[in-house]
């Protein structure tokens, strides 16, 4: 079973993935803020990274650098920053993709599958030996 570590502190849409996520067989890791994120990373090995932006001791861009640094994983943002410079700095920082709300749930749901059959075919890839 693949895990997602959600990084989202607006409560209600937290529950709300959760429980979507859940019912298409992912287990969810989820924290509201950078520092949980942080203990996160430190404790589960992760399959995927979902993460807002906007986190009320920081910000989603620090856990991006976080998670990149500490696991292989795709980082996809969800987050309410649909300004450019918000976009072209979660991508330049090692963002996978961004997605921003409000979002159509199965469109999130199609991106995550997208991602984790690139990371697994990239995964593979790296392990073949000629």
């Amino acid at each position: 079973m693949k895990r997602i570590l959600l990084v989202e502190d607006e409560q209600a849409l937290a529950r709300h993935l959760t429980r979507l996520l859940q019912a298409e067989g992912f287990t969810v890791v989820h924290a509201a803020t950078q520092r949980a994120a942080a203990a996160c990373l430190e404790e589960t090995p992760l399959d995927l990274a979902l993460v807002d932006i906007s986190l009320p001791d920081g910000n989603g861009f620090a856990v991006c650098t976080a998670i990149k640094q500490a696991q292989a994983i795709p980082v996809l943002f969800l987050t309410a920053s649909a300004d450019e410079d918000s976009v072209v700095t979660g991508l330049c920082l090692g963002g996978d993709d961004y997605i921003t709300k409000p979002f159509v749930p199965m469109e999130v749901l199609a991106r995550v599958r997208s991602q984790l059959r690139r990371y697994t075919l990239s995964v593979s890839y790296t392990h073949l030996t000629l």
